[in-house]
């Protein structure tokens, strides 16, 4: 049997052809437009994605003849669907940042915080889907009367796949309209804030069946009876594809966005809504994350301004080449603002210690230093949640073998790289595969590990010393980041 993974991510789609035995056979990619119509907003064409995913479904049949077909995607992004099943809008992305009033009144509404968590499971942040959902209605009342169906990102890709709607529990936890501890949506939360609970989509689990490829995309593709499971949120499902799905397992994403996921058997969430607590897509798991915005990307972005010209191999020569500390230069990666642990839309990203010493290396280590810091941040408060038992990384950065050095000192830990690192689309594949009979065991042994980073003993001194000046660099800018948005 050959099944696909596809993973609807911010910059791009990608897509794997996978054996029975876990093999990679193929990989397809598409890249993707992001809309900044006004500063820390964030916008995509839902129908760029399904163009990207029927060209490269298109490509696949050509040379493969498929059984199923899996899901990964961006979490929280609002795809908003009117009666005909069209695209009423472009989605309001997960890292978009325009929601900050509506996430007060909400929670205001709610009767506080602490409410909202014990309902929810999660407070109400700006990343969040209500939040858009909530800002459409109060911005743009015409479209809004247009939605009938609220879904995320892979769940309109499903939809398009078989026309049949719905979600699962580990993109519906990123909501904070879907109560994580009963895996259902919150009508008590839904009527206080009235909205409609038959906008949204039934609730099945990750890696069950949603439906059959259309008869005409199935004519396309000269493809029979290819199952579509339903999928998962990108960070659970990048966790299933490299071995993190068992409590006290570890999972370090530097993506676009940066993740610490810690998986947990747990049925409480964290009170003080610094982590959020999202259901696994796995019964009776779920797991902690912590979230930064900004991970390779503002790698990307530093890259851009300093060394747009050197291949990756001579930006990790030039890492090397600079000291612990970037020669005084501290990196504050908050270039959208910030989630885990500050919850703050106002922050944004600095370099401080800039001096005639310093050089495009320094730069781009600062960089790479402040992100982990970062990361950090999460790790923190996860090892406070779970017994830390392993950690894994993934995403972009993994490939940077002086950046997971760097983390693995911070952590104080080992880290694991898996051999195979595709991510959501790796774990895709194996949703697709227990969805058509394989158990979470079987796939479990897909899964190898490549190498092992140890941490550099000599150095957690240093950083742990200048991880606090990077935290106190935040507190000392707080209030400035405030104000220079009020004024701008």
């Amino acid at each position: 049997m050959n099944y696909v993974g596809i993973d609807v991510g911010t910059t791009g789609i990608k897509a794997l052809v996978v054996k029975d035995d876990g093999g990679i056979l193929d990989r397809f990619d598409h890249p993707l437009k992001v809309y900044n119509p006004k500063p820390a907003w964030s916008e995509q064409d839902p129908r760029d994605w399904w163009n990207g995913v029927s060209d490269i479904l298109r490509s696949i049949s050509q040379k493969y003849k498929i059984d199923s077909i899996g899901l990964s995607g961006q979490m929280h992004s609002l795809v908003a669907l009117d009666g005909d099943g069209k695209v009423v809008r472009h989605a309001i992305l997960w890292n978009d940042q325009r929601t900050t009033a509506e996430c007060k009144e909400a929670t205001k509404i709610l009767g506080g915080e602490n409410k909202v968590i014990s309902e929810v499971g999660n407070p109400i942040l700006e990343g969040f889907t209500l939040g858009k959902i909530l800002w459409v209605r109060k911005n743009e009342p015409d479209n809004f009367k247009k939605i009938r169906h609220v879904m995320m990102p892979k769940d309109y890709i499903v939809y398009m796949l078989t026309g049949e709607l719905g979600t699962e529990w580990s993109d519906a936890s990123g909501t904070a309209c879907y109560d994580v501890k009963a895996r259902k949506w919150n009508l008590k939360v839904l009527n206080s804030l009235e909205i409609d609970p038959e906008l949204f989509p039934p609730i099945s689990k990750s890696y069950s069946p949603r439906g059959m490829l259309k008869a005409s995309l199935e004519k396309e593709f000269g493809w029979k009876n290819v199952k579509v499971v339903c999928g998962g949120a990108d960070n659970a499902v990048s966790a299933l594809g490299i071995g993190v799905f068992k409590p006290g397992d570890c999972m370090v994403s530097v993506g676009t966005s940066g993740t610490i996921v810690g998986v947990t058997s747990s049925t409480e969430p964290d009170l003080d809504g610094k982590l959020h607590y999202f259901n696994h897509v796995i019964d009776k798991t779920s797991y902690y994350m912590g979230v930064m915005l900004s991970a390779t990307s503002s790698f990307d972005w530093a890259r851009k301004m300093v060394a747009s010209d050197d291949s990756l191999s001579k930006i990790e020569e030039m890492i090397r080449n600079s000291p612990p500390g970037s020669r005084g230069l501290i990196f504050l990666p908050y270039l959208n603002g910030e989630r885990t642990p500050h919850r703050d839309p106002y922050a944004r990203g600095v370099i401080f210690g800039i001096s005639s010493l310093s050089k495009k290396e320094d730069i781009m280590r600062s960089a790479i230093e402040g992100v982990t810091f970062g990361l950090r941040d999460s790790f923190e408060l996860v090892k406070q949640r779970i017994d830390v038992r392993s950690v894994k990384i993934t995403g972009g950065g993994s490939n940077n073998m002086e950046w997971v050095k760097i983390i693995a000192t911070n952590f104080k830990v080992p880290i694991e790289i898996p051999k195979t690192n595709e991510g959501g689309a790796y774990g895709a594949a194996m949703l697709a595969a227990i969805g058509s009979g394989k158990t979470f065991d079987d796939v479990s042994k897909w899964v190898k590990v490549r190498d092992t980073v140890e941490p550099e003993k000599k150095l957690i001194g240093f950083y742990d010393s200048w991880y606090s000046q990077y935290r106190a660099l935040y507190l000392d800018l707080k209030e400035r980041f405030k104000e220079v948005e009020m004024i701008s």
